[in-house]
């Protein structure tokens, strides 16, 4: 049984340090690219005692071992975030928060050390350590797959959509399952080791087939949405002017809860057709990008109306169909490169 294990270890860990290499190329441009790498590295850093057996307290490959585990749920939450999340580039809270996961016990255990103590001594004191430390865990995991069903139908490239969904969710439910089963109730059982690492190199085998055999770069590519304006000439088809009518006539991107199901029962064409529309011939790779288009351009209209300059910039967008000002100002610095006030000062000084 330990052989047998040790042998679906080494695989797994394998299948994971070469997926994490071969992104390498990629660190630099792409965030996700990075953060995925980076979860795989502390994946790899976990099982290190699996590899090499017991480990000793305290040495170099213990250290690694107990920070990787410890790491690895919130660099989780920061992969599903920069995937399938609003977020472009990850506000620096979010980092710390992710840290946390690994920062409480690790201070934790520093403070035992420095002032020799069994915090087990402390039941109530270590409870709040271990199981605090435990519940934030299980609870941005819990977040990263909301975030991930939440969002992922914004994708308008159907294969990827589902590559990103299925990987986010099987990656959710092992870490997720491991911290329940390995942390929490502490199960013993013989075979559960050896059915952790046969999922886990099934799951790496099937990430390295998607990524770098059937179709590379499909999970990482950039989302880039169109800045253009769609034209309208006699070569549209049919389907796409009403598309495009939508958004330009009935102004249906101001409609709250506006979804890609939505648009596709009001014009009645299929959901399937339409995303095929939307990113093959206008070029959009996100529902939400698409929608943004016109909200931005709407609102950019009325910032440079010197009749509408005393009506608040929180009212603009609210009425363009954004939720909130934070998202409304993220798109809007996303397309012009400065702020809505900023813009509207700009434009007004002119006139």
């Amino acid at each position: 049984m330990t052989s047998f294990s040790q042998f679906l270890a080494h695989f797994a860990f394998i299948q994971m340090a070469t997926c994490s290499v071969l992104l390498a190329p990629v660190w630099r441009k792409n965030q996700s690219a990075a953060l995925f790498s980076l979860l795989l590295l502390l994946g790899c850093g976990y099982h290190l005692s699996d590899l090499f057996g017991p480990l000793n307290d305290m040495d170099f490959l213990w250290w690694v071992d107990y920070l990787s585990g410890n790491a690895l749920p919130g660099v989780f939450w920061l992969v599903s975030l920069s995937i399938f999340g609003d977020h472009k580039v990850l506000k620096p809270w979010q980092y710390w928060l992710a840290s946390s996961t690994l920062l409480i016990p690790f201070l934790t255990l520093i403070v035992q050390l420095v002032f020799a103590f069994d915090l087990r001594s402390y039941p109530a004191f270590y409870g709040l350590t271990k199981y605090g430390a435990m519940a934030l865990e299980l609870a941005l995991i819990c977040y990263a797959m909301i975030v991930a069903m939440k969002n992922w139908q914004d994708d308008l490239v159907q294969e990827r959509r589902y590559m990103r969904g299925s990987i986010i969710a099987l990656a959710g439910i092992y870490v997720f399952g491991i911290i329940l089963i390995e942390q929490l109730f502490n199960v013993e059982w013989a075979w559960l080791r050896p059915l952790e690492f046969a999922l886990l190199g099934a799951m790496m085998i099937w990430i390295n087939l998607l990524l770098f055999t059937l179709r590379q770069g499909t999970l990482f590519d950039e989302v880039k949405s169109s800045s253009q304006e769609q034209s309208t000439h006699q070569s549209m088809s049919p389907e796409l002017k009403r598309i495009v009518n939508a958004m330009t006539q009935e102004q249906l991107y101001r409609e709250e809860g506006m979804t890609i199901s939505v648009l596709a029962k009001h014009l009645a064409i299929h959901e399937y057709k339409l995303r095929k529309l939307i990113n093959g011939e206008l070029e959009y790779r996100n529902f939400n990008d698409f929608l943004n288009y016109y909200r931005i351009k709407e609102v950019s209209e009325k910032l440079e109306d010197t009749q509408q300059k005393d009506i608040p910039v929180l009212t603009l967008a609210l009425e363009s169909g954004f939720r909130s000002l934070s998202s409304f100002n993220k798109a809007f610095k996303a397309t012009h490169g400065m702020t809505p006030t900023e813009y509207r000062h700009t434009h007004l000084a002119k006139s």
